[in-house]
């Protein structure tokens, strides 16, 4: 809708590549992913893409439940790529004003979240021209899907040193150019009207710029992590710090010698996770529990602490107190949650909370 950054420049690639497929959907994330612009691309930033996505009430209609169900074989011609990085993008004036003025309001995160409905939520450092065409399996399906629409768009001028940069999933334009069939779909390229689809007319189409089409998003990023690093460091604190993580893990406690304790590592914590917690930005906090519901440890107290090492996985210090010593197994539970600054801007999403940290010191003389 709005444009956040120009394009002062790009590498420009010619690539000629050629890809051929078959589709099929084992769900709406399944589909979101495999139908969406970021095609092929895996990581944290796609996956929550798809969960933006499907928290659009229209993507909920009975017409996509059908299209799920649904399978195609591709074809896929990419001609030239563009890359850019930071440095090529110059932040538009009102892209900016929005940014401050929503970091000096009262509720940042409600306008944060309506800068990226209107410009868009990831920005692509690398963009596919070229053509794609869909072919509906009517084997398997012959249902109709001229009523759905992928909900994304992406414009970039092609030739411009003023090309749009942004890439906006809430809105109701649809990324596919309809062919005249309800089993044909295509993004790029040229077709006569009313005739049955015809692949090398199609092919040769593309030897035109002028019909090539964005058919593919590489590395995308956050809008708001292009942003200059003071602009940027005041977004994320204005918004404050958030529940980034947490999780419950299941440890076998052996106590078998007074005075010893066990370390306990967290190994179900991603990457991207662990990337964070050990990021300064982030000023993470880490809260943990360690609990057994079985009667037998009620005469046991436990008490665990946080060990973080650089390029480890944090891990929880497991004391177990006794009034008596005695030799004893339990199976733990441990709960962990991070809190801290969220400097990757998932708090888009949905299901993210925030919290207010109140630190109490106490000093003694």
């Amino acid at each position: 809708k709005k444009q956040a950054y120009k394009i002062s420049k790009c590498e420009l690639k010619e690539i000629n590549s050629y890809k051929k497929g078959h589709l099929e959907f084992e769900s709406k994330e399944d589909w979101m992913k495999k139908t969406n612009l970021f095609f092929d691309v895996d990581g944290i930033n796609v996956t929550n893409f798809v969960k933006l996505g499907l928290s659009i009430g229209s993507l909920r209609d009975k017409s996509f439940n059908k299209e799920v169900m649904s399978t195609y074989q591709y074809t896929e011609i990419g001609k030239v790529s563009l890359k850019f990085n930071k440095a090529d993008l110059k932040l538009t004036e009102e892209f900016e004003n929005d940014v401050i003025d929503a970091i000096k309001s009262k509720n940042p995160g409600e306008r944060f979240r309506k800068i990226a409905e209107d410009y868009g939520q990831l920005i692509p450092t690398e963009i596919i021209l070229g053509g794609r065409v869909y072919i509906n399996d009517v084997k398997k399906s012959s249902i109709s899907s001229t009523d759905i629409s992928n909900n994304a768009t992406g414009n970039i001028g092609f030739g411009s040193s003023n090309a749009k940069v942004g890439f906006n999933f809430n809105n109701s334009e649809t990324t596919l150019k309809f062919y005249n069939s309800n089993n044909i779909k295509l993004l790029g390229g040229s077709h006569p009207e009313s005739e049955n689809f015809d692949s090398e007319y199609w092919i040769k189409s593309l030897k035109d710029y002028q019909y090539w089409e964005c058919i593919e998003f590489r590395n995308p990023i956050s809008t708001f992590q292009l942003l200059s690093n003071d602009l940027r460091n005041q977004t994320f604190k204005s918004i404050g710090k958030r529940i980034l993580h947490t999780s419950t893990e299941d440890c076998v406690y052996h106590l078998n010698e007074y005075g010893r304790h066990n370390v306990f590592e967290l190994k179900n914590i991603s990457q991207d996770i662990s990337e964070i917690i050990y990021d300064e930005e982030a000023d993470c906090d880490v809260f943990a529990s360690v609990y057994e519901a079985n009667e037998n440890s009620k005469n046991v107290f436990f008490n665990c602490q946080i060990l973080r090492e650089p390029s480890a996985k944090p891990s929880i210090i497991i004391h177990g107190i006794q009034n008596k010593f005695k030799q004893c197994k339990y199976n733990l539970k441990v709960r962990i949650m991070f809190i801290g600054y969220d400097i990757n801007f998932n708090f888009i999403l949905p299901d993210t909370i925030g919290v207010e940290l109140i630190k109490n010191y106490t000093i003694t003389t």
